[in-house]
C-alpha cells in the first residue's frame, strides 16, 4: 500500500536518479526519492530540476510500499522555502585566516572543536568551526544527512533569516573538518572558500 508524506525536507544531496532528503520535521532517515519520472509534469520537473543541496522544501512524496526508507519514493508536488545552500569540500586546505588559530586554540584547551564568530565591516555574517577530523563515516553522516545539521543552521538565525551558505570542507591529510555557517551577507567569504579550494 503506498504510503504519502507531506513535510519539511532539507534537501542533501543528488546522484544520477534521485535527490536525498531529511524530514526535519518528523526527524527520521533520509529517503531518496526520483528527479525523473514519466508522470512528472513539465511545472513539478522544472521545480526539481532547480533544487540545491541546503534548500528547504514544503514537499508531498509517495512510496510504493509502507516501509519509510527501503522504498522509492516519488514527488507529488514541492514548494522551495528556504534557498539556504550546502557545499561539501574534499581535499579543502585554502581557509579562512581565523582557521589555523581555531586549529591551535582547540589543540591548547585539550578538545576536539573550537568555533569562532566572524563579521564584516563590522557587521556579523556567521560561525567557523574547526573540528577533528572523525573519519570516514562522520563525514558521509554529514553527506547523508544522518548528522543532523539543523542546530547549527538555528544558530544563525539571531543574525539573519534565510538563506545562508554552508561549507564543509575536508581538509587533504584528513586531519580536520572545517565548518563554515554563514549568512547570505557573507556570501563573499563562502565564494572566496569555494574558490580557493576548486
Amino acid at each position: 500500500m503506498p504510503q504519502i508524506i507531506e513535510s519539511r525536507f532539507r534537501v542533501l544531496e543528488f546522484d544520477d536518479e534521485d535527490a536525498l532528503l531529511n524530514d526535519i520535521v518528523d526527524i527520521g532517515s533520509p529517503v531518496h526519492v526520483n528527479k525523473e519520472r514519466e508522470e512528472y509534469s513539465e511545472t513539478l520537473q522544472n521545480k526539481i530540476n532547480g533544487l540545491n543541496p541546503g534548500n528547504v522544501i514544503e514537499a508531498e512524496i509517495q512510496s510504493r510500499s509502507i516501509t519509510r526508507q527501503d522504498d522509492i519514493w516519488k514527488f507529488i508536488d514541492l514548494k522551495v522555502t528556504d534557498e539556504t545552500r550546502f557545499h561539501f569540500i574534499e581535499d579543502a586546505d585554502n581557509h579562512s585566516s581565523h582557521v589555523p588559530e581555531l586549529a591551535t586554540k582547540a589543540e591548547n584547551i585539550g578538545e576536539n572543536t573550537a568555533r569562532t564568530a566572524i563579521s564584516s565591516d563590522g557587521e556579523p555574517i556567521g560561525f567557523i568551526t574547526v573540528a577533528q577530523d572523525q573519519g570516514d563515516r562522520f563525514w558521509y553522516g554529514l553527506r547523508m544527512g544522518t548528522n543532523t545539521h539543523e542546530f547549527d543552521i538555528q544558530n544563525l538565525e539571531p543574525i539573519d533569516e534565510p538563506p545562508y551558505e554552508v561549507i564543509y570542507a575536508r581538509n587533504s591529510d584528513r586531519s580536520r573538518i572545517v565548518f563554515y555557517h554563514l549568512v547570505e551577507k557573507g556570501t563573499d567569504v563562502a565564494e572566496a572558500v569555494l574558490s580557493a579550494n576548486r
